[in-house]
């Protein structure tokens, strides 16, 4: 029965990141149709994503640190309803600053998602399964930005897919709320789950003192550099590939959005199948799940530079959807298969109370890149066409710069391949040592 709920409250747990991130892809399908609306520039329409990213991500510190303190479950309902409102909201927004406004305020809910269910993750899967744990949540959310992409592109207006985006969280949160366990801190780790099973409780907690040596880690500083450099190009790339097929190539709304599709879709699989090798690959190489990550992103790197090149038609043939499915779906979708192994090793190189904490400050960081991509997307498109280029080489460029982004990212992970086993290591020790400790006093009920 235990093992039923269990997988009922991951379950609860996925689909709730689905919608939720449904609500990160609703607008760039439909850029040119706001900024026409409001009478907007690029930079202005950037900006409003950048805000929602921003927001989201700066306030994963405060969810996070709650996380450590509180419990998890009661904390990510109410975030999720705080995301929900706002998101239902913008369907009503009559101009551009209302809009803003509601971006803004998605972000703070929306924000909840990452250190929260990543937390639960780390102690609903033991270590050696772990990653594909955090493989199921990137799926969840690559699979919740598809569905984003779908209702955008497909309704006409943009006002609407808001609301349906919404409405799902209002029912599937007190679900979760009645339905789902929380489990105990530091259950997934094989060092603590006997001592636990017999018992006792694990009582550490979080301390800004752990906060503080959290950055004198190595592989947590790496961890941290990589995220920065590595989400420029999805905050470009991904806020920009609609307008760019629009402008540059000629297609409609429908056909772009549904080429962004196809590759989120192999985006969405490389997720899955990132973590499970991720699992594989260290599990036979000490710091395999590093080199794997590393050598992923570079061959993505070149995919996407690809794909930007190739000069699709304006109206695709069945042997160009043929093309850009199979080409994702081989080469794209490498690039997402640091999702769930940057997550896994953050999970094992801190300790079972810092992480919620932890995954926090990390997404803050990790999504500097993705939160000024789309304004720096829109600044840089405004500045390609006043030195002169054309609006069709302003956006190619504007693309392809942002993806070279991955170069440093992708070699930071050679570094990380050689401090990550070590940190684990060390927190490992100090996991047995506790364990010890625990056994040597009287069992907490």
């Amino acid at each position: 029965m235990r093992d039923l709920r269990r997988k009922v409250s991951i379950a609860l747990l996925v689909l709730m990141a689905v919608f939720l991130m449904a609500d990160q892809n609703l607008l760039p399908p439909n850029y040119q149709l706001i900024m026409e609306e409001f009478g907007i520039s690029e930079a202005k329409m950037g900006l409003v994503s950048s805000i929602f990213v921003a927001t989201s991500a700066l306030i994963t510190i405060i969810w996070g640190f709650l996380s450590d303190i509180k419990q998890r479950k009661k904390l990510l309902v109410i975030g999720v309803l705080l995301g929900e409102i706002p998101c239902f909201l913008t369907a009503y927004v009559t101009n551009y600053w209302q809009l803003l406004a509601m971006r803004f305020l998605t972000g703070i809910g929306i924000g909840s998602i990452i250190p929260i269910g990543y937390s639960l993750i780390a102690d609903m899967f033991e270590e050696s399964k772990r990653g594909r744990g955090y493989a199921y949540m990137e799926t969840a959310f690559g699979f919740g930005t598809l569905l984003g992409m779908i209702m955008a592109g497909m309704i006409a207006g943009w006002r609407l897919p808001f609301i349906l985006a919404a409405v799902p969280n209002f029912i599937l949160a007190p679900l979760f709320y009645f339905i789902a366990e929380e489990p105990k801190r530091g259950e997934g780790e094989k060092e603590l789950r006997e001592v636990l099973e017999k018992g006792y409780e694990y009582r550490y907690r979080i301390s800004w003192e752990a906060v503080k040596k959290s950055f004198e880690t190595k592989t947590n500083q790496l961890i941290f550099l990589q995220g920065i450099i590595g989400t420029v190009p999805w905050g470009i790339i991904m806020y920009w590939l609609i307008s760019f097929l629009q402008v540059t190539r000629g297609m409609d709304k429908t056909t772009s959005t549904f080429v962004l599709l196809i590759i989120g879709i192999s985006s969405v699989l490389g997720s899955l199948m990132g973590g499970f090798l991720g699992d594989y690959f260290e599990a036979r190489w000490r710091g395999g799940r590093a080199i794997l990550t590393g050598a992923a992103i570079f061959i993505g790197m070149l995919a996407s530079i690809g794909i930007i090149l190739y000069p699709l038609p304006s109206q695709l043939t069945a042997k160009d959807w043929a093309f850009i499915a199979v080409y994702s779906l081989l080469f794209i979708q490498f690039v997402s298969y640091a999702g769930p192994n940057v997550r896994a090793i953050v999970s094992q190189v801190n300790l079972p109370e810092d992480r919620g904490t932890i995954f926090g400050l990390f997404n803050i960081l990790d999504n500097v890149g993705k939160a000024t991509g789309p304004l720096l997307g829109g600044l840089m498109i405004e500045w390609l066409r006043g030195m002169g280029y054309s609006k069709p080489l302003a956006y190619q460029y504007t693309l392809l710069i942002g993806a070279l982004f991955w170069i440093p990212c992708a070699l930071t992970w050679l570094w990380i391949k050689k401090t990550y086993p070590e940190d684990r290591d060390a927190v490992k020790a100090i996991l047995k040592k506790r364990a010890e400790e625990l056994l040597s006093k009287a069992p907490a009920n």
